[in-house]
C-alpha cells in the first residue's frame, strides 16, 4: 500500500480512529486504499481520507503501530507527506519502522441483514464488511447515521456521568466490548462456515446455528429495549448550583429553579390548551 495524503487530513483521521484506544493496542484496523480515498475501519468507527494511490490495497494494522504513525506524523511540517504499509514494516517519508502488517482480500461479499437491523447490527457491520461492500448494498449512509447518534448520545452520557467519575475512554472501551460480542455473533450467523483465530484460541465449545441466531435475536431485543427506554424515558438531578435539571428531553438538559419548576407545572393545562390550539404551526423534533 503506497499513497500520498495531506497531513492535516491524515491527522484528523488518525484522532477519530484511535480516540479511546490506548487501552487495545493489540486491536486490528483495516485500510483500504484506492486511486481517490484511504477507508480506514476500526471496531464502531469509520474514516475516508482523500489520497493519491496508484495501486489498490487493504491491509490490517494494529492499534499500537497506527498510534505510532501518528505520533511520526506530527513531527512533519503540514503539507502532503507519503506512507507506505507494507509486510513487516510502515514508512511515513524518510522514517521507517516495524509493524504488524497483514494484508486483506478486497473481494466483496452481499450484505444481508434485515431492512429493520438495529443500531447494534449497523454499528458492527464495518468490522464485518469493507465499505465498499457496505455501499454497494446501499447501507453506507445508514452506518454513517448509526455513528453520528452514537457520537450525539456518546457526548451526553459523558456529559452525565462525568459527575460519577466515568471517562469518555472508559465508556468508550465498554461499548467496544458490547460491540465485539455484537459483531462475532453476527459474523458467526451471517458466514457459518467461517472460524476466526480469535474464536479457536477461546477454548469455549462453538454455538450450533439455531444457538447463533437465537443470541443474535436476544441483542437485537436487547438493543429495542434500550432504544424505547432512551426515547421514553427522562431523568432528574440537582445542579451544581441547586437548580433542577431534566435529562432526556435533548442533548442539553433543561434546567430551572425549584420556583420556576413550579410555576411550569402550575400552567400545565394552559401549556397543553396553547400547544393544541397551535398545533399546526408548532413543530415536532424529528
Amino acid at each position: 500500500m503506497d499513497f500520498v495524503v495531506e497531513k492535516k487530513h491524515f491527522d484528523s483521521a488518525m484522532r477519530q480512529v484511535l480516540l479511546g484506544r490506548k487501552t487495545t493496542p493489540e486491536d486490528l484496523v483495516d485500510l483500504t486504499a484506492e486511486a481517490t480515498m484511504l477507508t480506514i475501519v476500526a471496531l464502531g468507527t469509520s474514516a475516508q481520507v482523500p489520497v493519491v494511490s496508484e495501486v489498490t490495497g487493504s491491509v490490517s494494522v494494529r492499534v499500537g503501530d497506527l498510534a505510532k504513525l501518528k505520533k511520526i506524523s506530527t513531527t512533519y511540517k503540514p503539507g502532503p507527506i507519503r506512507i507506505r504499509i507494507g509486510k513487516g514494516g510502515i514508512r511515513i517519508q524518510n522514517t521507517s519502522f516495524a509493524a504488524r502488517v497483514s494484508p486483506r482480500s478486497v473481494s466483496r461479499r452481499i450484505v444481508d441483514i434485515p431492512n429493520d437491523a438495529s443500531a447494534m447490527d449497523l454499528l458492527s457491520l464495518p468490522s464485518i464488511f469493507s465499505v465498499d461492500e457496505i455501499e454497494d448494498c446501499g447501507l453506507h449512509s445508514r452506518v454513517l447515521e448509526a455513528q453520528k447518534k452514537l457520537s450525539d448520545r456518546m457526548d451526553f452520557e459523558v456529559s452525565w456521568l462525568s459527575d460519577y467519575g466515568f471517562t469518555r475512554a472508559e465508556l468508550i472501551a465498554m461499548l467496544e466490548t458490547k460491540l465485539k460480542v455484537h459483531s462475532a455473533t453476527m459474523r458467526r450467523v451471517l458466514f457459518p462456515g467461517e472460524t476466526s483465530t480469535e474464536e479457536t484460541d477461546t477454548g469455549e465449545e462453538p454455538m450450533n446455528e439455531a444457538e447463533m441466531k437465537a443470541e443474535l435475536e436476544r441483542l437485537r431485543a436487547e438493543n429495542t429495549q434500550l432504544k424505547t427506554k432512551e426515547k421514553g424515558g427522562i431523568s432528574l438531578k440537582v445542579s451544581e448550583k441547586g437548580a433542577l435539571s431534566l435529562y432526556g428531553m435533548g442533548r442539553f438538559p433543561v434546567t430551572l429553579y425549584k420556583e420556576q419548576w413550579l410555576r411550569v407545572l402550575e400552567h400545565g393545562d394552559e401549556i397543553k390548551t396553547f400547544i393544541a390550539e397551535n398545533d399546526s404551526k408548532l413543530k415536532a423534533k424529528e
